[in-house]
């Protein structure tokens, strides 16, 4: 992750030097148009954040739990409405498809085991978002985003039809998240391009407590996050 973002950011620094040094600049009067509409795609990672009981029953067996980081990918439509000249308004439904691996650590009949799920997550996503801009230098201009969305996972269809004897554990297929990022729009010459990362924590415990096994009775909550990269073509 460290060396993906250590990528990152010195790609930004080269492209914002490319782009920032052509003139006169790309696009002059394209932030004075209402609305603007367009694509976005990118690189996900989700990780499930998972919270223990205070008191879990199963002390003598399952000795701890953890979660893997699994990459993913994403494509969203863009909607993007000027309300103040520094502030935008974004709606960029979509469809985004990852994967979450809970890891648990059990010790029975002498033997220690890691016994995994793999949780397919195929998100239809609603966002809103706020997108606050600096001001525009050239053909760059840099922007923080904030907002939140509702997300159904249709994997929770195919979770259904498998066997509840193979089911370590169930979680719930809607989601409220709340998203924090930052960008930095390319303004070239017949579109503006984007690139931008943020960051979606769950406000959701998406735990079923009404399914019982000994890995879902030693958790209190599941929370998700997921951390984005993302392009975007206007």
């Amino acid at each position: 992750m460290k060396k993906l973002l250590l990528l990152f950011a010195i790609s930004l620094i080269f492209i914002g030097k490319l782009f920032s040094q052509s003139a006169p600049p790309n696009m002059p009067h394209y932030d004075k148009k209402i609305a603007h509409f367009g694509i976005s795609f990118g690189y996900n990672q989700f990780y499930s954040n998972m919270i223990g009981k205070e008191n879990p029953p199963y002390q003598d067996t399952i000795m701890g739990f953890d979660s893997d980081r699994n990459s993913g990918f994403q494509l969203m439509f863009v909607s993007d409405l000027r309300l103040l000249t520094w502030l935008n308004l974004r709606f960029t439904p979509g469809v985004t498809f990852g994967d979450r691996r809970l890891n648990f650590y059990e010790y029975r009949n002498d033997v220690f085991n890691v016994k995994s799920t793999s949780l397919e997550a195929i998100y239809v996503e609603i966002p809103l978002e706020f997108k606050v801009r600096s001001k525009r230098w050239r053909n760059m201009r840099p922007y923080l985003i904030g907002g939140g969305k509702y997300t159904y996972d249709l994997g929770s269809i195919k979770r259904k039809k498998a066997n509840p004897e193979e089911t370590m554990l169930k979680i719930d297929n809607s989601e409220f998240f709340y998203t924090l990022g930052a960008g930095v729009d390319f303004y070239l010459p017949y579109f503006k391009f984007g690139v931008e990362i943020k960051t979606s924590y769950s406000l959701t415990n998406i735990l079923m407590p009404d399914f019982h096994t000994r890995y879902s009775d030693v958790l209190d909550k599941i929370r998700t996050q997921v951390f984005y990269i993302n392009l975007t073509f206007e």
